[in-house]
């Protein structure tokens, strides 16, 4: 499928979705961006309006880069329609977690929002409008975007820290030290182990990146093996060239994988792509990091396996906050490290987020493709 996408032709008139408004907005030849501030302060081509679907308070709006757009912000219909004509001009529409998802599909479709031409999810994962996108978006010719690469690199740090973590059994580290216990082990190095990636996107390339710092040799699993792996860090990819992914595909890559990473999205292909068949055909004593969508990792088998395992590390869950009865809690710390979906949660995440949209939004000024188009039927 192509990921390419333009923009079809826009009614507002000279805004920033349509050519006049690129050129007087955006830059020119050589132009800084230091110099496009200015532009918008003093006086040109006023900034476009986008319709934000958030909450006023939510701490993403903090870092809004305010000199790119008017934000028309609102977490209902109600707050959304006071906005007036404005809303009605709107040509642009960004989602911003956790407004309910009911809200936008409401706007468009009760057709508050006609000019919109274009859609964003502020994170990465838009999972929770998948299916407005496809009954919505798809048929009005509304492409989406998403925040995909914004957070890859924390991502990535993520699960070489849990990689190291089990290699050198952090856990028995501090609990010798507890113990006043003087224990010459035996510590394992990732160099020369065999990192699989369930997925190859971007997340999944900043960990191969880092994989390879450390001498690691990668073995990915892709939906589409045939597509060129053009970054040329997979020493082998696996999978389909046309069709599904089998269960001897999964099989290929679990049997050799000394760390396998999950950066699945969440989709109904995706729900337990890991379940007992995939714990089972793992490596004794590899290691399991999940830090795509929780919806991928049956988390009960997970638990049944974590015995035979060195140790998993989770940043998602199926469940979110995960319920104080998961049985996941209860689980020792030299096999299991959990964080609460905070990996990502750097001191820069919202500033991250916004430069991915600016950089959308800009494209579409320009008449260019999405920097990061969704893929409405495949759900990411």
């Amino acid at each position: 499928r192509s990921h390419r996408h333009s923009m079809p032709p826009c009614r507002v008139r000279s805004s920033l979705l349509s050519p006049a408004g690129a050129h007087s907005f955006l830059s020119r030849t050589g132009e800084t961006h230091a110099l496009r501030r200015r532009r918008v302060c003093t006086g040109g081509a006023p900034p476009p309006s986008v319709v934000v679907l958030s909450s006023a308070d939510n701490p993403a709006l903090a870092h809004a880069p305010l000199d790119a757009a008017e934000l028309l912000i609102g977490h209902d219909l109600e707050s959304l329609l006071a906005h007036g004509d404005k809303l009605r001009r709107a040509e642009a529409l960004l989602w911003v977690p956790p407004t309910p998802p009911p809200v936008l599909r409401a706007l468009l479709v009760e057709g508050h929002a006609p000019a919109v031409r274009w859609c964003h999810g502020f994170y990465a994962g838009v999972d929770p409008i998948a299916a407005i996108a496809r009954e919505v978006l798809l048929p009005a010719g509304i492409p989406l975007s998403n925040g995909r690469g914004a957070f890859s690199s924390s991502l990535a740090e993520y699960a070489l820290m849990a990689a190291l973590h089990f290699n050198k059994q952090v856990a028995r580290c501090q609990q010798n030290r507890r113990e006043r216990r003087w224990d010459k082990f035996e510590m394992s190095v990732l160099r020369g182990q065999t990192l699989g990636l369930l997925g190859f996107g971007d997340i999944a390339q900043h960990v191969a990146r880092l994989g390879k710092a450390f001498g690691m040799r990668v073995v990915c699993l892709r939906r589409n093996a045939s597509k060129p792996d053009e970054t040329g860090l997979a020493d082998l990819v696996l999978g389909p060239y046309e069709g599904p992914i089998l269960p001897a595909h999964k099989r290929a890559l679990l049997e050799q994988s000394d760390v396998v990473v999950c950066t699945l999205p969440g989709t109904e292909e995706t729900r337990h792509f890991l379940s007992s068949a995939e714990f089972d055909a793992m490596k004794g004593g590899a290691t399991f990091v999940s830090v795509g969508r929780g919806i991928a990792v049956d988390e009960s088998a997970l638990v049944a396996a974590l015995p035979r395992l060195g140790g998993a590390a989770l940043d998602v869950f199926e469940t979110e906050p995960l319920p104080a009865d998961s049985p996941l809690w209860e689980q020792p710390d030299s096999k299991l490290l959990l964080t609460a979906h905070n990996a990502d949660y750097t001191a820069d995440y919202f500033r991250l987020g916004w430069r991915v949209w600016r950089d959308n939004l800009e494209r579409v000024g320009r008449g260019e493709p999405l920097a990061t188009p969704v893929d409405v039927g495949m759900g990411y």
